[in-house]
């Protein structure tokens, strides 16, 4: 029985068994297309010379080309940068800027360098010393293009890698920068739990004060009691802990006044006379390790009553009006305290 899986015809139409024409199709297609995308810088070029943002309303010419060719950000700025380099261009005032490798350019319009090859040359033409005059700079793009005809693009490499050697032995001086100044950083947020989150970044000296008074408060609660709580847990009670010292401490600083306090309200005046039975000083609470429960009921409801104190009057009305609007869609959540 004869099959009737026939083979199908080679799309070019191309005679079985020649290998030399298949070769010379590829690398005529090749050719050919590196021909055409050599046309599509030249396109390029000419719009950043026209501006890119009068014609098409896009920042840059990169944006505008990873948008109309449906590529990612980093092939686009790739494509447009090997087209700036390679082809002249005019700049806002009418001033010609010249090609950084305008050799490679027209080399690259014919089809013969792959665009590997190319940004390898246009590497090295951007790190050749100022003081080449341009006849010099020439003749090293020169030996580079006709590598790159030829050679992978790891030979231009090695090749731009001794012609810099020899031109500017010491390269370039690098600049070194003055270390930059890094300042704490704090963040707390609440979370729709209620819940709150922080972290923050701290300079050596704060972070030290800060884990000095952690460390002796998150220790394990002494007694026959076992301390079920895990260290994030402990750290957590000793941070609760120092929060508490801190609020109760007589130097807390007060709130820095703004514009809007200055417009409220005058509230009428005092007494003179002072009321027969003051209110006593809130006591300092006591010093050293709490309990894995932070004390006995006594002791968590005083704790609580200082935590949730009303200090809507420490900030500007206003300011406190905005955090406490419930949000639309969910009038049971509860308020927002104020955060730091």
């Amino acid at each position: 029985m004869t099959s009737t899986n026939n083979p199908k015809a080679f799309p070019l139409n191309l005679p079985e068994g020649d290998a030399e024409l298949l070769l010379d199709e590829l690398q005529t297609r090749l050719r050919e297309g590196r021909r055409l995308f050599a046309e599509v810088g030249q396109i390029l070029a000419e719009i950043e010379s026209r501006g890119v943002r009068d014609l098409y309303g896009y920042n840059s010419v990169a944006a505008f080309y990873e948008h109309v060719a449906r590529v990612p950000r980093a092939e686009a700025q790739r494509v447009t940068g090997r087209a700036l380099a390679l082809n002249s261009r005019r700049a806002r005032d009418g001033t010609t800027i010249d090609p950084v490798a305008p050799l490679t350019g027209e080399s690259a319009s014919t089809g013969a360098l792959a665009e590997a090859g190319i940004d390898r040359i246009v590497t090295v033409m951007k790190r050749l010393p100022d003081h080449l005059d341009a006849d010099e700079r020439l003749e090293a793009e020169k030996g580079l293009v006709e590598l790159a005809g030829v050679a992978r693009p790891r030979d231009v490499t090695m090749a731009g890698t001794d012609l810099l050697a020899r031109h500017d032995p010491d390269g370039k001086p690098k600049d070194d920068p003055e270390p930059k100044r890094q300042r704490s950083e704090f963040w707390l947020r609440q979370k729709r739990t209620g819940r709150w989150d922080m972290r923050g970044n701290l300079d050596p000296e704060t972070g030290a004060r800060l884990n000095a008074l952690l460390v002796p408060r998150a220790y394990p609660a002494p007694g026959e009691v076992a301390d079920d709580r895990a260290p994030a847990e402990r750290r957590g009670d000793a941070f609760a802990e120092i929060v508490d010292l801190a609020e109760a401490g007589p130097d807390i600083p007060a709130p820095r006044q703004t514009a809007e306090q200055v417009t409220e309200e005058p509230q009428p005046a005092q007494p003179s006379e002072e009321p027969a039975s003051r209110p006593k000083p809130a006591q300092m609470p006591p010093q050293g390790r709490q309990s894995p429960y932070r004390g006995s009921e006594g002791v968590q409801g005083a704790a609580a009553a200082e935590r949730s104190r009303n200090v809507a009057h420490l900030r500007p009305p206003r300011w406190w009006a905005r955090l406490s609007r419930p949000r639309s869609g969910n009038a049971t959540q509860h308020q927002k305290p104020l955060t730091a």
